[in-house]
């Protein structure tokens, strides 16, 4: 049987493909191996980043997370730790006696002068919901959704174990074996989509070089009921040198707290996990109050998580979207956003294209280009996954964006991946961040400070 578009795995990315697909009226084969409806992956924190907000409503995406419960995150706290290369090591707490945090733009803070506090933007700096949906749900969702859309062929149970190939390398179409009845199927079409993660079974028939990189992080979260939040925002990320902790709200009311400890804690985590991930997370300043919560969940995580990136568009009639793409560093949370937003670029640069019967190289280079933004982020991400102790850079702009409300916005938009990379990482921003700087510096030290006519003097575009 012949299709337009045939795509390997039937999770976020490959969903969103297929949706997008058949609502402009191509024939779409979803294949994918598990046979059960329900099936979702377990390794993923599900908060999809602010910058994905537009994308979800433009394929009405977001309205049916929010049916199926999913909790909206308006602002983030995010919470700077004095001695910024210790964070909580053993034996030290940089951030005592600094408590009463920096809100940025509020006119309250610390006093101190070290650009340790909160970063929380001001209700109007218009930065993008974020959502999360727990995969047990999001997962069913997005396949029910995708099932339903006319011209979508969803074939559950069904294993690739081949590609179909023309003379010139291009790919024309996939063979399938049914695990239920071992019967082998040949599907072709005029272009093949993996979207089957980082173990992507379709790069690998391909022949798809990869690129891995470190992460010198490891993770585990978990979900509590009836946790109170103590910290600003309606969720709360913790940067504590090398060690990053968050607190989001998710469905059904639960809280999820995640732990992002360097590589060198691992020992104290190898003894007793949970007693470990419960000390750190009691250590959080203005954290989450546990004590009177009921925790709902194992905890789930992994002691390694590599970043890995391949070409999106290695071979003629052959992409790739979501994690089979770019598997990204977990911290910042980019993976579901990257998902949805990878397969929406893929279906706009193809679709008109596919139907038309046109040259899909154009189209496919159109792709490339666009998930160009992902790529420059993955940039910055290998290096955070590296777990180094933030640079001098780094630290003026962290300090800045605890008073600074414009820099506090763009560091926003920035995590928020609602904007590229230049938002944030511009001379003009880092200048004023640098002013920023010597200006707490000379307070300090009893110094005259510059007059606020000329402390940000530097523009900020």
């Amino acid at each position: 049987m012949d299709y337009d578009v045939i795509i390997v795995g039937a999770s976020i990315a490959g969903c969103t493909a297929a949706t997008a697909y058949g609502r402009a009226g191509l024939r779409v084969a979803l294949v994918e191996r598990h046979r059960s409806p329900q099936a979702h992956k377990t390794l993923c924190g599900h908060f999809v980043l602010g910058g994905t907000h537009d994308v979800l409503q433009r394929l009405d995406l977001w309205q049916p997370m929010l049916a199926r419960g999913a909790a909206v995150t308006h602002g983030l706290g995010v919470w700077i730790g004095s001695g910024m290369g210790t964070g909580i090591r053993t034996g030290t707490t940089p951030w005592a006696g600094t408590r009463t945090a920096t809100r940025a733009g509020t006119g309250t803070g610390t006093g101190t002068g070290t650009g340790t506090g909160w970063i929380v933007p001001r209700p109007d700096s218009r930065i993008p919901p974020a959502i999360s949906l727990r995969r047990r749900k999001l997962d069913p969702l997005l396949r029910e959704i995708a099932g339903s859309t006319p011209g979508v062929d969803l074939k559950p149970g069904h294993r690739v174990v081949g590609l179909v190939e023309e003379a010139g390398g291009a790919v024309a179409g996939v063979v399938t074996t049914d695990l239920g009845t071992g019967r082998t199927t040949t599907l072709r079409a005029r272009l093949v989509v993996g979207a089957d993660g980082h173990r992507s079974t379709v790069a690998g028939l391909a022949g798809v070089a990869e690129d891995h990189a470190p992460n010198e992080r490891f993770l585990f979260w978990t979900y509590y009921e009836g946790a109170a939040t103590n910290g600003p925002g309606d969720g709360q990320v913790w940067r504590l040198g090398q060690d990053v902790a968050v607190c989001i709200p998710v469905d059904d009311g639960l809280t999820q707290v995640g732990v992002f400890p360097a590589k060198d804690r691992l020992s104290e985590f190898t003894a007793d996990r949970t007693a470990a991930f419960e000390r750190f997370a009691a250590r959080l300043p203005d954290g989450p109050s546990l004590a009177g919560a009921r925790r709902v969940s194992n905890l789930i995580g992994t002691t390694d998580y590599p970043c890995v990136r391949r070409d999106p568009t290695p071979r003629p009639g052959l992409a790739l979207i979501g994690d089979a793409a770019t598997t990204s560093d977990p911290v910042p949370a980019v993976g579901c956003g990257w998902a949805f937003r990878s397969a929406a670029w893929l279906a706009d640069a193809t679709a008109e294209t596919l139907a038309r019967g046109g040259d899909l190289r154009p189209a496919l280079r159109s792709y490339r280009r666009a998930h160009r933004f992902i790529d420059k982020y993955d940039d910055l991400g290998r290096r955070e996954a590296l777990a180094t102790p933030p640079d001098r850079l780094q630290r003026a702009v962290y300090a800045a964006a605890v008073t600074d409300p414009d820099i506090a916005r763009r560091l926003a938009m920035f995590a928020m991946r609602a904007a590229g990379p230049s938002v944030l990482l511009n001379p003009k921003v880092m200048a004023r961040a640098f002013v920023g700087a010597r200006v707490r510096g000379r307070r300090r030290d009893g110094s005259r400070v510059p007059s606020p006519s000329t402390a940000h003097r530097a523009p900020v575009p």
